[in-house]
C-alpha cells in the first residue's frame, strides 16, 4: 500500500507542476483557463507560481520519505497537503478534482 500512495504523492506532485508552470507563464497550457476564485493582484502570480512549485518539491518529499520509512513522511505530507489545497481552493475553477486526492493522503496520513 506504500507503493502505490508513493505513486499517487508522485503523480499528484507531477499535476501540481503543471500549474506552477502555466502561473509562472513558462508554459501556456490552454486546458487550464488560469481563474482563481478570488481577483488575484497581477504581482502575486510569481509567488504563487513558486508555490505551486513548493508542492510539488513537498510531493515528492513525501513519497521518498514514505517509501524510505522516514520518521518526517507524514510532516512533510501534511505540509504538502495544506499547500495543494490552499492552491486548490483559489485555483477552483480548473483544480477542484485536486481535492480527491490530497483527501485521499491526508487519511492515509492518519491511517498509517
Amino acid at each position: 500500500m506504500s507503493w502505490v500512495m508513493a505513486v499517487v504523492m508522485l503523480l499528484h506532485g507531477l499535476i501540481h507542476l503543471m500549474g506552477g508552470l502555466n502561473e509562472l507563464g513558462l508554459v501556456h497550457i490552454k486546458e487550464l483557463s488560469g481563474g482563481t476564485l478570488f481577483s488575484l493582484p497581477g504581482w502575486s502570480h510569481s509567488i504563487f507560481g513558486v508555490a505551486w512549485f513548493v508542492a510539488v518539491v513537498l510531493f515528492l518529499l513525501s513519497a521518498i520519505g514514505l517509501v524510505a520509512r522516514q520518521r518526517w513522511w507524514k510532516l512533510v505530507t501534511l505540509l504538502a497537503v495544506i499547500v495543494s489545497q490552499v492552491l486548490i481552493i483559489l485555483w477552483w475553477p480548473d483544480a477542484k478534482w485536486g481535492t480527491l486526492p490530497n483527501v485521499l493522503i491526508f487519511v492515509y496520513i492518519f491511517l498509517k
